[in-house]
């Protein structure tokens, strides 16, 4: 995805396919919101991006690692996630 493509779903804000998450939410939580949208036909968590819309900074240099090891794992099974790092701006994925 480039990184205009990402903006403008951010500017359209959460809908009942996009989801908007900070770095530190827990794994279980994560973990109900990717079931809850396989369960509606698929979507998009966006980790990193506040409930308002604006970015934050990852603050996890695992987070990829962390997402599969942790939350996949060990709460969500028999789905098959797509995974991609942005960089939005400088210090900014």
């Amino acid at each position: 995805m480039l990184t205009k493509d990402l903006l403008e779903i951010i500017s359209h804000g959460e809908n009942s396919g996009v989801e908007f998450k900070r770095d530190g939410i827990k794994p279980e939580l994560l973990a109900k919101e990717i079931v809850a949208l396989a369960n509606h036909r698929g979507g998009m968590i966006l980790i990193g991006v506040e409930d308002d819309g604006t970015i934050c900074r990852i603050q996890r240099d695992d987070l990829e690692t962390w997402v599969f090891d942790t939350v996949f794992a060990g709460y969500v099974h028999h789905i098959l996630p797509f995974y991609e790092t942005i960089q939005v701006e400088p210090g900014k994925k």
